[in-house]
């Protein structure tokens, strides 16, 4: 299983992708805060430091069971947490029971440290869709590998990732932030459209790309690990997950057709409409709309670029075909004595000074 599959079957903690320190998925359990980063798995417990470990050696962890007298001096059933036979932590019975469940999953599920882990995931979907990527730590990248993989295997299956693509842009619904000043109306209404759902807050179809002549494919998977509405620019093309559709946009529609508004109510944030103003991501930072925007516009200028570039040689290589051809008949003119070697001088300098 990778790794992203493992901590699902888990079902405790969350997803962190912290770039600054490579930090990627955290569970926490009291008194155990378990920390997964790119390069190394490390645990804290409470009143101790910070230690790493491997993923195999969740197996190291057990527990004992013995009965002490508590301050009334009743016998309780105490149980410790032990690691490599030093006790660790220690407390009332009742108090260990999810812990003991969190070690035990864990144990069962990272068999291998190489195979389980993150960075394995990653570098294993880079080659497996073929993309143009280096496996060094990138938000993006490795958000989308790592908790969007059935997404991006639909996409993969249905030819719209296509291969040798590079990932320039990632916009993803609910990645602003709410404003800290907002008055008690606005912080409500919020609250309320978080509660409702992102089935709820997105209910618009996307028929819209159909209009537009891209291909979509409706995804029957159910087990998303991600859950949220994305919108993906590649180098090739711009693709759409969105409730459990998949769309593809080329260039030229996607920046025709996406625009964002500003959100009243919360700040550096924007909402992302079509051209028919329905809505297609709710809640998108404000520099991630940037980043995905300027990628776009300046695609767009290099293809035109290049095609200037492809006409401008194509009419270099008429003319000069003309001209070949209006000396070829000179020079025959010239030999059939119809012309003059200054005459046949003084037009060919003419044609070749048109070039």
């Amino acid at each position: 299983m990778y790794f992203s599959e493992i901590v699902n079957e888990i079902g405790n903690g969350s997803w962190k992708l912290n770039e600054k320190d490579s930090l990627i998925y955290e569970i926490s359990c009291l008194p155990i805060n378990v920390s997964f980063y790119l390069n190394k798995t490390a645990i804290r417990i409470t009143g101790r430091e910070e230690f790493e470990i491997q993923l195999t050696d969740f197996s190291n962890f057990s527990f004992k069971s013995v009965e002490k007298k508590d301050e009334s001096g009743e016998k309780v059933l105490y149980t410790s947490l032990i690691y490599n036979k030093t006790v660790l932590y220690e407390a009332k019975d009742e108090r260990m029971a999810s812990l003991k469940e969190l070690i035990n999953k864990l144990s069962e599920h990272f068999t291998d440290n190489e195979t389980c882990s993150p960075k394995y995931q990653v570098e294993s979907l880079i080659d497996e869709y073929d993309l143009n990527e280096s496996p060094a730590f990138n938000f993006n990248l490795y958000k989308l590998l790592l908790i969007y993989k059935t997404r991006l295997d639909v996409a993969v299956n249905n030819d719209f990732l296509k291969p040798k693509s590079k990932i320039l842009a990632f916009l993803e619904e609910g990645s602003g932030k709410v404003v800290g000043n907002l008055g008690s109306t606005a912080k409500k209404s919020f609250g309320r459209l978080l509660s409702g759902g992102l089935s709820g807050v997105i209910s618009v179809g996307v028929d819209i790309a159909k209009a537009a002549g891209s291909r979509v494919v409706k995804s029957f998977a159910t087990d998303f690990v991600g859950a949220k509405n994305f919108i993906l620019l590649t180098d090739k093309n711009v693709i759409i997950s969105k409730n459990e559709e998949t769309n593809e946009y080329d260039f030229d529609d996607a920046f025709e057709m996406f625009t964002a508004k500003e959100d009243d109510t919360l700040a550096g944030v924007v909402d992302i409409y079509d051209d028919c103003n329905n809505l297609i991501l709710d809640n998108v930072a404000q520099t991630g709309w940037n980043l995905f925007r300027n990628q776009l516009r300046k695609i767009r200028k290099e293809a035109e670029h290049n095609l200037l570039e492809n006409s401008s040689s194509d009419e270099e290589t008429d003319e000069f075909e003309i001209a070949t051809q209006k000396i070829t008949k000179l020079k025959k003119m010239l030999d059939a004595g119809l012309i003059s070697q200054e005459d046949f001088d003084s037009k060919k300098a003419e044609i070749l000074s048109n070039i």
